[in-house]
């Protein structure tokens, strides 16, 4: 291409802008200066919608893999596609990374000198790298219409050849000059595409950190590097090798979806001068698909669970849901939880070993909520209240007011069955406030509708009933009241004779605990007296 015709192609990319020279871009980003081993690791989700789990999970995998060996955790924005970024994205990924606790070194508003951390912000850096790759044949103007793609793309399948846009499937890789400067004259739009130079019939090999050797057909697609949009930004090809390459990546962890363009990265670092990058490609979150379909990708359209704000309504605390992940990336976590109960899990060492024999790590909730209450049995009652407090506040305004209508009765509430060698473990997430502890607040309470039978007993339990009585007391007298109510305290008794009775001890009990909370499983039932006081029990029991 003559370089009149290049020089109309740069001012139609810059549009009159001054793009400084590549040399004078990596002046700006020097080396790194960071101690032997210390990795620089990345996460750069893009703004099209919501956040997704498995954004928090490579988040997780990197932020482990940077800070544990003194290095550096960046979060970069991929902000390129403008057709597709959803308003209020951004926030959300800067939020969803602040609640699980990535605290990234580099990143949004928090520039470390090798930012900026918005691709949208970078233009003209990467306009610089693709003017090279004009400059030295590697790149090339295509004017192609999505018709004409489309067009190009049925030949093909007709054909019966691979899909793609290569070699003679390259509709403007091999146009004269002239018809280039026809189509400039004609206004055309155009994107700038890359000219591989590999063929598909050769092979190409690479280390994967997790796959280990890799061998590969070269790449010989000629993929768009800028796009032909009034932004003029880049694809992810370009933009990911300039941004990884001038901020010190030292490793680019990245889904599975992305192995099949590593030849392509490897090919376009090469025409660029660069060392191709280390890349592990790891398995994405999985799910067993609930109508029988087997194990699954995690889907944004199908599963809640993907949303990060399905996690953060619900109120998994964090340390339970980095434990879960933990787990999901390291076979031997759950080995090392057990033996060290005193500390952080994220004094967990990481091994990449153990997350490359993490072959597509399936979601299991109940798993999760193992973790969840472990870590939330574990925690100081004040901060417990605190957690359920502020849950409240943002979720359940009613049963917020209740709570703070009576500090002294809710801390009582909040504290029932939670001291001891083996405290009680049925708050998996702090959105179980409701459930566990509405039915002690009288505002929050139907009064319960009894029946005859229920009403004989409740009569029968309190003649009997004395709140100032010990467990043991309190449990004679019950057994009393069972007993003048018609209730057998004898199992053998009750099964040789079951029509004699109204039933067992189990029974009574039952029917006074559902009397007093509107449940069948509660804590402990003389403990759940002593904390609603005399008058609300007999109030209830009436």
């Amino acid at each position: 291409m003559k370089d009149e015709t290049k020089q109309r192609i740069i001012a139609l990319l810059t549009e009159g802008r001054d793009i400084s020279t590549r040399a004078d871009i990596e002046s700006r980003y020097p080396k790194r200066q960071l101690a032997s081993g210390a990795e620089v690791m990345r996460v750069p989700p893009s703004p099209t919608g919501f956040v997704h789990i498995g954004t928090i999970y490579a988040g997780l995998v990197n932020e482990r893999i940077a800070h544990q060996s003194d290095g550096m955790f960046l979060l970069r924005i991929e902000d390129t596609d403008k057709k597709r970024e959803v308003e209020g994205s951004v926030n959300g990924i800067k939020e969803a990374f602040a609640h699980f606790g990535l605290d990234y070194d580099g990143g949004p508003d928090k520039d470390d000198g090798y930012g900026p951390y918005y691709q949208s912000q970078r233009g003209d850096m990467y306009l610089a790298y693709a003017l090279e790759l004009l400059h030295t044949g590697w790149a090339y103007p295509c004017f192609a219409t999505s018709d004409e793609l489309a067009e190009n793309a049925k030949k093909q399948q007709a054909a019966k050849v691979r899909p793609g846009y290569y070699g003679q499937w390259a509709l403007w890789r091999d146009k004269s000059d002239e018809e280039v400067v026809a189509a400039l004259d004609a206004g055309r739009s155009f994107v700038l595409r890359f000219r591989s130079r590999g063929s598909h019939d050769k092979r190409i090999q690479f280390d994967d950190v997790f796959k280990g050797h890799m061998e590969v057909p070269e790449n010989d697609l000629d993929v768009p590097l800028i796009k032909s949009d009034e932004w003029r930004l880049p694809t992810y090809h370009l933009a990911h090798i300039v941004d990884d390459y001038l901020m010190g990546t030292t490793k680019v962890f990245r889904s599975d979806e992305w192995l099949p363009s590593t030849a392509l990265h490897i090919e376009m670092s090469q025409a660029l001068g660069l060392q191709p990058f280390n890349y592990g490609h790891f398995a994405p979150i999985s799910i067993l698909d609930k109508n029988g379909g087997g194990k699954r990708k995690l889907s944004k359209r199908k599963d809640p669970e993907a949303d990060v704000s399905f996690w953060i309504k619900a109120g998994y605390p964090v340390s339970g849901v980095h434990a879960y992940l933990l787990g999901l990336a390291n076979s031997n976590f759950e080995d090392w939880y057990r033996a060290n109960s005193d500390k952080s899990v994220l004094d967990f060492r990481l091994s990449l070993d153990k997350l490359a024999a993490s072959r597509a790590p399936l979601l299991d909730m109940t798993k999760l909520e193992n973790y969840t209450k472990d870590v939330i049995a574990r925690l100081p009652q004040g901060a417990f209240n605190k957690e359920i407090l502020a849950w409240a506040d943002l979720h359940d305004k009613p049963l917020f007011d209740a709570m703070m209508a009576d500090p002294e009765y809710t801390n009582k509430v909040l504290a029932i069955e939670r001291d001891g060698d083996n405290p009680r473990k049925d708050v998996a997430k702090w959105s179980d406030a409701p459930e566990q502890f509405t039915y002690f607040f009288d505002p929050l309470v139907e009064p319960a509708q009894k029946n005859d039978d229920e009403k004989a007993a409740c009569s029968a339990f309190l003649e009997n009933y004395d709140h100032a009585a010990d467990k043991d007391t309190w449990f004679e007298n019950m057994k009393a009241a069972a007993e003048s109510a018609g209730y057998c305290l004898d199992r053998k008794e009750l099964k040789a004779n079951p029509d004699k009775y109204r039933g067992g001890i189990v029974d009574f009990a039952g029917i006074i605990r559902l009397a007093l909370t509107g449940k069948t499983r509660t804590p402990d039932l003389w403990s759940i007296m002593q904390i609603m006081g005399e008058d609300r029990v007999r109030a209830r029991l009436s």
